[in-house]
């Protein structure tokens, strides 16, 4: 087997391989073999017909039935040969085979880049506060208290008042026709909005119709059916116990540090943010555009996955189309830019993921997808390897940055 290899640009990669006519002549018998062993022709008993009958017969066949299962072989034992590390299907051409000759294909790719880092040990970066401070608890502690608030009638019969919360039916003004909105919804009756919403209802009373008008025009209609006072529970132990503590200080304690745990993830994912724009800046090398294509693929369709959540008809998705295909390029580059560099690191560092670790994930996946081991083995197992050996690379440039 002969191997030309020439890198053309970028990370392409031209490779032409010559298999030698003896090679391809044994792979052509053993096709033809496998042809006789299953030929039922005429007069004679299965696999029995004469090899020159189904050489004659199934020529075409044969030659086709080589060309496929050598030139991948052959490839995948070329590319081992030349050291090198596609990252894309091989495109295949000019392929030229006859019978009793040799088999000679070209094949094109794209490689892995030629990364080159340095002095990524010691970043600077700037470490963001993640404790808690008293204004922040006594927040938090407000937002639970409010999470557990009610809304109480007025024990008196009187108009509605600032800071009050009503009850009322909605009817919704379209093209001048009123149509059925929302019944029983709580409002609060606060200053502000775009509406005369406000006004509207200070002072009404029970059973009082209020139009509702935004931008000169009546949009909605509102009937008060009730007046309520929004009462927040204090924090004592009738509290503390609903939410399975003891006492309030215990309540306390679980909401700081359940703030902290959430302060520290942002704190980190800031840090990361900043490490991986210094990391984008320190190395310079092509990348591979098909992996830059498919990222932005897969970008593109978790943004349109967000717009249909969000009820963005399919019509709207393709007008914003053309400014996220631009944007999704940018990303993609980037992050298949970031993947190479801390790849490298990762094998400059010798950083390998856990065996064991690995082994465990697998084994939950299995057991939670109520699929065969095996198969949740061939299906993740690279992934899995990928993603913690990369978050094992963060962490380690994290540990040995330098913190202003």
């Amino acid at each position: 087997m002969k191997v030309n290899l020439k890198r053309v640009k970028d990370c392409k990669v031209q490779m032409q391989v010559e298999v030698d006519a003896n090679t391809a002549e044994g792979r052509y018998l053993e096709v033809m073999r496998e042809f006789q062993r299953a030929a039922q022709l005429p007069g004679f008993r299965e696999g029995k017909a004469p090899i020159e009958l189904i050489e004659k017969r199934y020529q075409d066949q044969a030659r086709e039935e080589v060309l496929k299962s050598l030139i991948p072989e052959v490839y995948h034992r070329s590319v081992q040969a030349q050291k090198v590390s596609p990252v894309s299907l091989p495109k295949i051409s000019d392929v030229k085979y006859q019978r009793g000759q040799k088999l000679v294909f070209n094949a094109e790719f794209e490689e892995s880049p030629n990364v080159s880092v340095k002095n990524y040990k010691g970043l600077a970066l700037k470490r963001v506060p993640s404790e808690v401070s008293p204004d922040e608890l006594e927040k938090g502690i407000q937002s639970l208290l409010e999470s557990r608030a009610v809304f109480d009638p007025v024990p008196e019969v009187r108009p509605v008042r600032q800071g009050d919360f009503i009850m009322v039916d909605i009817e919704v003004w379209k093209d001048g026709v009123y149509t059925p909105g929302k019944s029983g919804a709580l409002l609060s009756v606060e200053p502000g909005g775009e509406d005369d919403f406000f006004d509207k209802v200070l002072g009404a009373n029970v059973d009082d119709t209020r139009e509702i008008v935004r931008q000169g025009q009546p949009f909605t209609r509102v009937k008060v059916k009730g007046v309520r006072k929004k009462n927040v529970p204090a924090l004592d132990d009738d509290l503390a116990k609903s939410l399975g503590k003891e006492t309030p200080d215990e309540v306390r304690e679980a909401i700081r540090k359940e703030l902290a745990s959430y302060k520290h993830a942002d704190s980190m994912e800031k840090m990361k943010q900043e490490l991986f724009q210094k990391l984008l800046k320190m190395a310079n090398f092509s990348l591979p555009e098909s992996l830059v294509e498919q990222q932005k693929g897969r970008l593109l369709e978790q943004a349109r996955r967000r717009y249909t959540q969000m009820g963005v008809p399919e019509e709207g998705w393709k007008e914003e189309l053309p400014g996220l295909e631009e944007e999704m390029v940018l990303k993609s580059k980037e992050q298949v830019k970031l993947y190479f560099i801390l790849q490298k690191v990762s094998e400059l560092e010798k950083i390998e993921p856990d065996e064991s670790e690995i082994a465990q994930k697998l084994k939950a996946l299995g057991e939670q997808s109520a699929r065969p081991l095996e198969e949740v083995r061939r299906v993740f197992e690279d992934d899995l390897r990928e993603s913690s050996r990369e978050k094992m690379t963060v962490d380690f440039l994290i540990a040995n940055a330098k913190f202003e």
